[in-house]
């Protein structure tokens, strides 16, 4: 959605199809020495393309399992960000300055949409080497914002990162120097920094600083770990109408979205208790039937070709049925979407609960997870123009 004495790289991984409501299903990853890939509980799919700097190879590519019982972490946020699956790296044979700088891997991190504001969580990140005879190598790792799609963002720490500072473009110590021994802050580095921006790629540059005791370790290695979870914005209608998360993209409902549950990692949809709405104004917004027909005009702001689609509680029933939804196809670059709907013969008049659902892909159900967009919840009301004289409960 994770405190290791190694550095792994960590993205939380579901199946289904992109763009469409995905259902809950168990986290999984892969990795190898040239890319790791997976898909997170929203189906937005991460793919992290590894290309060593000199001589440096991949000496281990590993798959970390999920955990649902792993505990929390001080030093990242969401705190149980060590829950998901992902994958660990360890770089050797990189060319070794002591007392410099080397550069070790270029880590470029793909995203099936464009996401606004991922969270890069760092854990364990550096390296020893030691040789009982000959001493050893510590080596202190850095990670500099190299580039990014369709800009490059900025770094701003969220959590973490003891004995470390984070720049706009860098995470460095803050000193290097000889230790008695390692963890945390020392040597090895964690914590969590966002990436500022609505991005669809970000490239990092890994380096490391060579502290050498006596004639040194056996070899160069780094350990790499990192982990992406994603912002996402939740439904807060009534229980009955199911859960709806979206991942934040580049395509939202009224002027913004905001994100929810920052503080957790989740692999189900899961609602709030009262959200920032502002796609519909009114305490409650009326919008009249006519012959079973209804309209609304839906302010948007589209990054991407998307899809809009309603849900009005017609019956009063407490969920949201297929006869119940409309859906409209919004461009690029819109502003405005409009609604109609043909409501049952068994609606009725007066207040009830509207969702508004916006995805890069349209989707016929009304809960679940979505890799894109924006849900709302509205309180509503049903009117009817006195000459209207369809069937219809009043």
């Amino acid at each position: 959605m994770v405190l290791h004495v190694v550095l792994a790289c960590v993205v939380t991984v579901f199946a289904g199809v992109p763009g469409a409501v995905a259902e809950d299903a168990p986290s999984s990853f892969t990795n190898s020495p040239a890319t790791a890939s997976g898909r997170t509980p929203s189906g937005v799919t991460v793919t992290v393309r590894k290309t060593m700097i000199g001589e440096t190879r991949v000496a281990s590519a590993e798959v970390l399992t999920a955990s649902t019982w792993a505990p929390g972490d001080e030093f990242l946020v969401p705190a149980n960000a060590k829950m998901t699956a992902g994958f660990r790296d360890l770089y050797e044979d990189f060319a070794a300055r002591p007392g410099g700088w080397s550069g070790v891997a270029m880590l470029t991190f793909t995203f099936s949409r464009p996401v606004r504001d991922p969270h890069l969580h760092v854990f364990g990140t550096g390296g020893v080497s030691r040789d009982p005879r000959r001493g050893r190598d510590d080596y202190w790792p850095a990670i500099d914002l190299v580039d990014g799609t369709p800009a490059t963002p900025a770094f701003s720490a969220a959590a973490g990162f003891p004995g470390y500072r984070v720049t706009a473009d860098s995470i460095e110590p803050e000193a290097v120097r000889p230790v008695k021994s390692t963890t945390c802050g020392v040597v090895y580095t964690c914590g969590t920094a966002k990436v500022k921006g609505t991005v669809t790629a970000f490239t990092i540059r890994l380096s490391a600083r060579d502290v050498r005791y006596a004639l040194g370790g056996p070899g160069t290695q780094l350990w790499a770990a990192f982990k992406i979870t994603l912002a996402e914005d939740d439904s807060d209608a009534p229980a009955s109408y199911g859960a709806a998360s979206h991942a934040i993209t580049d395509s939202f409902l009224g002027a913004s979205a905001t994100a929810d549950h920052l503080d957790e990692v989740s692999t189900a949809a899961r609602e709030v208790s009262a959200d920032e709405d502002d796609a519909v104004t009114g305490s409650p917004a009326e919008i009249t039937v006519k012959d079973r027909a209804g309209t609304l005009t839906v302010p948007v702001r589209a990054g991407s070709p998307a899809y809009l689609t309603g849900w009005i509680d017609a019956d009063h029933d407490g969920r949201f049925d297929t006869d119940e939804r409309a859906t409209a196809q919004v461009a690029k670059d819109a502003t405005t979407a409009e609604l109609r709907w043909s409501l049952p013969q068994t609606f009725r008049t007066g207040l009830t609960w509207m969702r508004l659902r916006l995805a890069a892909q349209a989707t016929a159900l009304p809960s679940g997870w979505a890799d894109s967009g924006e849900v709302e919840d509205h309180r509503i009301e049903l009117v009817r123009p006195a000459d209207d004289a369809s069937p219809a409960k009043d």
